[in-house]
């Protein structure tokens, strides 16, 4: 099959690498939108190209196959991928709030702790223990924040589900810290070794196959004939020996992002304080990313801090 970027396509890819390198941040956060699909048409980029390449490759990012996600988010996200190289901690996704917890005093926090309810007197414990502070900051996914403070945040609904399964291989199918794209004959949207990228994920002579997908099956049932079907779409790829490959986890996310369409997005920078007492931050203030849920976290702080 001829290649999924011919070299026009590749000039054009160029030609927005540049604008989105040379435009600063707050300068794309601002510009006008439009659905990503909108957007690649107006780049000039083929059918071919966007089908077999940018639309499963963005579809594995915004968990939407649609690409109705807003331009704005989508230039911001290819800014970041243009500037720097992609990484994995060593130690897993868990090492992040691990450091950051490591540098609190102890005893500050405290697990196995489900909250009931928020109010402007502190926050109330599922057991009815009652915790009071000068300031509330509600730092959780938008379903939750919304339990927890009623209908003040303005979060959309629907958000974006994710099922991802994980493989144990006698060997790498890839070869190589390579991101390997999903096609229209099954459900897989993206697929990668991650014991290729990290070699701490997997022990030695085994490899860490990671395949995401679009989505999200309710119950064992569901879960169970989606596993069959990536197996039947990968065993397309790879031979008979993806019948070797040991499931070792489903992570069936049913709210991994929020949903981030043009209408949803009229700024990227939601506001933070809910109260006098009361603050949210979390990706669905800002972008729906761990670096949005960052920023909203300093832009939280930085208020409430000069409060």
């Amino acid at each position: 099959a001829p290649p999924a970027l011919g070299p026009m396509d590749l000039a054009r890819l160029v030609a927005w690498r540049r604008h989105v390198l040379r435009t600063p941040g707050p300068a794309l956060a601002a510009a006008a939108q439009m659905p990503t699909l909108e957007l690649l048409r107006r780049r000039h980029l083929s059918e071919r190209a966007v089908e077999r390449f940018l639309r499963p490759f963005l579809a594995g990012i915004f968990f939407d196959a649609s690409l109705t996600t807003s331009s704005r988010l989508t230039e911001l996200v290819l800014r970041s991928f243009f500037r720097g190289a992609v990484a994995v901690p060593a130690r897993g996704m868990q090492a992040m709030p691990e450091q950051l917890a490591a540098r609190l005093p102890a005893g500050t926090v405290r697990l196995s702790a489900p909250v009931e309810r928020v109010d402007e007197a502190g926050v109330v414990l599922a057991d009815g223990e009652r915790l009071t502070g000068e300031h509330v900051v509600v730092a959780t996914e938008a379903p939750a924040a919304s339990r927890l403070l009623g209908n003040e945040l303005g979060v959309p609904a629907p958000g974006r589900g994710t099922t991802t399964l994980h493989f144990a291989a006698p060997s790498s199918p890839v070869g190589g810290p390579d991101l390997v794209l999903g096609a229209e004959d099954g459900p897989v949207a993206t697929l990668a070794v991650m014991s290729d990228v990290a070699d701490t994920y997997a022990p030695a002579g085994q490899s860490l196959v990671s395949v995401a997908t679009l989505e999200v099956p309710d119950g064992p049932a569901e879960e169970e004939d989606l596993e069959a079907r990536v197996r039947a779409q990968v065993g397309g790829w790879y031979g008979p020996r993806v019948a070797d490959w040991r499931l070792l986890r489903r992570d069936v996310i049913g709210y991994a992002q929020p949903r981030q369409t043009p209408a949803d997005l009229t700024t990227l920078a939601r506001r933070v304080r809910l109260g006098e007492r009361r603050w949210v931050c979390g990706d669905h203030r800002d972008t729906g990313s761990i670096q949005g849920a960052l920023v909203s976290g300093r832009r939280t702080a930085d208020q409430l801090l000069a409060d």
